[in-house]
């Protein structure tokens, strides 16, 4: 078996031998794909990768993509159905995203600073006159205040009884229908995950640490799970076990209602 020298200093893989035509990471990953006659709906329904993260990648449009770890498992999944080795993408992905940082010295906002013009005489006197007109006011307020106050007091009318009103019985609202099969998942790292309900309905959500997702269903739960360490199961209230490959994602994770009471109808 033949080895390859890795070197550092190497240029990335969509510069090698490009004299006169330089691309960006983007456009060579999607000639690697073109050249296997590979289109993107293919990719997106194969890994369950979303079709508009597939093309933020082509197009180098990084600021796209959710959280790095996200990111860098989409990229392993497109290179190994496209045929590629998955950390030279990872690696080359990461040299072209700090090739397009912005640069913050540049895009700091220059503030210009104002004239501030002394105030004029006839500001000033405008001024003057509103503090004069504004202590006048408050002499006359005080004065009105004080003569109030040595006057007799109105005489108070009695409050008129009102009778107290007629309170309804309280209506219970109606418990909603119970799911027989309910699946409780709780997050603590980022983690996208994909279910299917009963065959049907479909959940495809990104989730963040401390968040849970409760599914209700009748029989079926069909998972797939982007980072299945990151994520602890309850069936019905009992822990479901979950096991996969570090660092792999975790597809057709079946849950099912008649297989779970048959084995709890063996257990002695």
């Amino acid at each position: 078996m033949s080895s390859t020298i890795r070197h550092n200093n190497r240029q990335p893989p969509w510069e090698q031998g490009a004299e006169t035509d330089v691309i960006s990471f983007g456009t060579w990953l999607r000639r690697q794909r073109e050249l296997r006659e590979i289109s993107l709906r293919e990719i997106a329904d194969v890994t369950k990768i979303s079709i508009r993260y597939l093309e933020a990648l082509e197009q180098d449009r990084f600021d796209v993509l959710p959280a790095p770890v996200f990111a860098h498992g989409f990229l392993r999944e497109y290179a190994r159905y496209v045929g590629l080795d998955a950390d030279e993408v990872v690696n080359s992905y990461l040299t072209a995203q700090k090739e397009v940082e912005p640069d913050e010295a540049l895009d700091a906002p220059v503030v210009h600073q104002r004239d501030v013009k002394r105030p004029t005489g006839t500001l000033l006197a405008l001024a003057a006159l509103g503090l004069l007109v504004v202590v006048a006011a408050l002499a006359y307020f005080a004065e009105s205040c004080q003569s109030q106050d040595r006057s007799e007091p109105p005489r108070m009318a009695a409050p008129l009884t009102q009778p107290a009103p007629k309170l309804l019985p309280a209506v219970e609202p109606e418990p909603g229908p119970v799911s027989p099969l309910l699946v409780t998942i709780d997050f603590s790292e980022d983690c996208w995950i994909e279910a299917t309900i009963d065959g049907e309905g479909q959940v495809n959500e990104l989730h963040v640490p401390g968040e849970s997702l409760r599914i209700g269903a009748q029989k079926t739960v069909s998972l797939t799970i982007g980072n299945p360490e990151a994520v602890r199961i309850e069936v019905n209230g009992q822990p479901f076990p979950v096991s996969a490959p570090a660092g792999q994602v975790l597809r057709g994770l079946e849950i099912d209602l008649d297989a779970l009471q048959a084995a709890d109808q063996t257990e002695p």
